[in-house]
């Protein structure tokens, strides 16, 4: 069974509303079309996510074999629409891969603001990381999307998103670690006169 033939309809979700595409070439149309003013969403009929953009650009996909046949179109549109950015700006470099690493950093920006309580879970490539399970408080987030953290063991490290590994605390690891260091007095119901 081809590819195509596994998704006979998908449904498109742009600011203009839901579109119906019955095939790879309306897909990658869509995503051609819709993609240069948003961020889109393709599901399945019966509405499970199955496709994610950044702009034009493929984000996430539930399906690889569908990826490969939809880049065979969709990479056309996407050279055609990338020319005509560089025309319009009369010789200006193609901004779409910086908006959308702009767009990813200010995504970290909202998601870690500085205060927030992080778990690294593991580091990636860094020649002297920081232990795994280490927590830590963001400090700040850069215009490149990494993100600066204070750790609860001294040290100071940026995080990068997708080579680093780690996660917000719960609010139940949050709740526990207000109460370390306190006495059964100081923990105990509060009143007032």
């Amino acid at each position: 069974m081809s590819a195509e033939e596994k998704y006979p309809l998908l449904i498109g979700h742009s600011l203009a509303g839901r579109t119906r595409l019955h095939s790879i070439e309306e897909v990658a149309n869509f995503i051609s079309v819709y993609g240069q003013y948003d961020d889109l969403t393709i599901t399945q009929k019966d509405g499970t996510p199955f496709l994610n953009t950044f702009g034009i650009y493929i984000d996430k996909i539930a399906d690889m074999e569908y990826r490969e046949e939809l880049l065979k179109v969709l990479i056309p549109m996407q050279r055609e629409i990338e020319k005509e950015n560089i025309q319009d700006r009369k010789g200006d470099f193609s901004m779409n891969e910086w908006e959308r690493l702009h767009r990813q950093a200010e995504h970290y920006k909202e998601a870690y603001p500085p205060g927030t309580r992080i778990l690294l879970l593991h580091m990636g490539d860094d020649p002297r990381p920081v232990e795994d399970n280490m927590r830590g408080t963001v400090r700040f987030v850069d215009d490149m999307g990494t993100v600066f953290c204070a750790f609860d063991n001294g040290r100071s490290l940026g995080l990068c998103p997708g080579e680093d590994s780690f996660r917000k605390l719960t609010d139940e690891e949050l709740a526990e670690e207000q109460g370390e260091g306190m006495t059964e007095e100081e923990s105990g119901p509060v009143m007032g006169m």
